[in-house]
């Protein structure tokens, strides 16, 4: 009789185990509907939403392939540019790689459920899939155009690969090819989103925490591996480099939050409390139960694995935090180590559903706030919402502005702002004007442009002033009222500047 228990739970009686085949189906089948209903989400949200204020600057540094960019490393860039090239601008395209990612990571968790679980592959990768679709920071910013779902399938793909070295290492000093390829993934995570780096610093940890590894560190295979993931770094060295080390500049120097000879640990404290709603409550509270759970020798070493970049990527992340303002998604690689013990740390089933419906809720109340008219209910509130509607109404304006001032050239006054109407208007050539440097900046002639009209759009979120100083006199051309359910939301302003010169 093949054997379904939970790996790492207290086995069933046998009378249990005989009257539980219907049980142990809707394990299956329930996890399965949840993942179908992120899926859907997904769907509706891609087929809704228009482009949104950072989907649509990725997608303009698609078109404009560079060794790396302003604030973020190039992959997801060079990977638009290809999509372009090969299916053209639409929705579709802008957001086809999310979907890559969210079958590739589907996929490494069979290929994980086949080896940990063979006995019953299918219970883990359905409610592994489960957990880890419905960790809320998971949820909310892989689904969009973002690099983050880059970063979350490179992370899981390479967290597999590490634990299939470590796994095999420990058995017979074997899996180096296993090694190479985690080192390769981990290098394409950093190469999509800087934070990926943590990823090493826990895959370091967990050498240090399994003594069974430590011979491994008497054979040059790690250090080649590291060397292989630091190598794919290239591009962006290069680009630092040859642009004033711009990249570092901006996070270390330009950001208004920081303040990196006071250190606050007030800020400290948030970004943990912050991290558990990322995480999920549910998650972090199941977590508790790890050390009595995880008993054979594979799932010890995912245990230590998922322990080990948790605390390695959080205790980075909270130093940081000391000195600058976190965003949420910056710890994104500590949440995906632990999301990947969620099989055993929400085994029980007062664990399991709780953390899978607040995060449905978050997903379906989030998906509703962009596609149908803003909202706000208990546990989401986006006060910007409103200003990601009406996008094509201010390109006609635009387009409209454009008749009567043909030689003008066309701005916003943020480089979000920038980007939607460029993508609404189907041109690279708009650009943002505003004191908070951004890629268009780099971008920007302003020597080549002096003395130009410009078409500009803002609102009251980022109001005119933030342009104004670069033109000689601005005027209101139009406002643009935006509509949803009978009632205005939101007002874009289009304003002439004339005199460009960058002030």
């Amino acid at each position: 009789m093949v054997d379904l228990r939970v790996a790492g739970e207290p086995h069933h009686d046998e009378n249990a185990a005989k009257a539980g085949g219907r049980r142990w189906t809707l394990q299956i089948i329930l996890p399965a509907l949840v993942v179908a209903i992120v899926a859907g989400l997904r769907l509706w949200f891609d087929l809704a939403v228009p482009p949104m204020g950072d989907e649509a600057y990725y997608w303009i540094w698609g078109q404009r392939l560079a060794w790396s960019y302003f604030d973020h490393p190039p992959l997801d860039a060079w990977l638009q540019g290809l999509v372009a090239a090969a299916f053209g601008w639409s929705n579709f395209s802008l957001r086809l790689l999310t979907w890559l990612t969210f079958a590739g990571t589907l996929a490494v968790f069979w290929a994980w459920a086949r080896r940990i679980m063979p006995q019953n592959p299918w219970l883990f990768f359905w409610r592994t899939s489960a957990v880890f679709l419905t960790v809320p920071v998971i949820a909310l910013f892989t689904i969009q155009a973002v690099h983050d779902h880059l970063l979350v399938f490179f992370c899981v793909a390479s967290l597999f690969f590490f634990w299939c070295f470590a796994t095999d290492w420990e058995e017979r000093q074997a899996g180096v090819r296993s090694l190479y390829l985690a080192a390769l993934l981990l290098g394409l995570a950093a190469l999509s989103k800087y934070n990926g780096a943590l990823l090493g610093l826990g895959f370091a940890a967990c050498f240090a925490v399994r003594p069974r590894l430590w011979s491994a560190l008497r054979t040059p295979h790690p250090y080649l591996a590291a060397l292989l993931a630091v190598a794919l770094q290239a591009p962006v060295i290069y680009w630092n480099l040859t642009e004033g080390f711009a990249s570092l500049h901006f996070h270390l120097v330009e950001r208004p939050s920081g303040h990196w000879g006071r250190p606050d640990l007030r800020q400290v404290l948030n970004f943990l409390w912050q991290g558990i709603i990322a995480a999920g409550p549910v998650l972090v509270l199941g977590a508790l139960r790890l050390p009595w759970l995880m008993r054979q020798q594979s799932e010890k070493i995912q245990r230590a694995l998922a322990l080990s970049v948790f605390f390695a990527s959080t205790i980075a992340v909270a130093c940081v935090a000391a000195f600058t303002d976190v965003l949420l998604h910056w710890n994104m690689v500590a949440y995906v180590g632990l999301a990947l013990a969620g099989f055993w740390v929400l085994s029980r089933w007062w664990l399991f559903w709780p953390h899978v419906l607040i995060t449905l809720y978050l997903l379906t109340v989030s998906v509703w706030n962009y596609a149908v008219a803003p909202i706000s209910l208990p546990g989401f509130v986006d006060s910007g919402t409103a200003a990601n509607y009406g996008w094509d109404q201010v390109a006609l304006a635009v387009q409209a502005a454009e008749r009567d001032h043909p030689q003008a050239f066309l701005a916003a006054t943020k480089y979000n702002y920038a980007a939607q109407l460029a993508v609404q208007l189907h041109t690279v050539d708009v650009t943002a004007i505003n004191p908070l440097r951004s890629q268009y900046d780099l971008w920007w002639d302003a020597a080549a442009n002096a003395g130009k009209d410009a078409i500009i759009v803002g609102d009251k979120r980022n109001p005119i002033e933030l342009s104004s100083p670069a033109f000689r006199t601005v005027t209101k051309l139009a406002d643009v009222p935006v509509m949803r359910g009978g009632e205005q939301i939101w007002t874009f302003e289009i304003y002439l500047g004339e005199g460009y010169a960058k002030p």
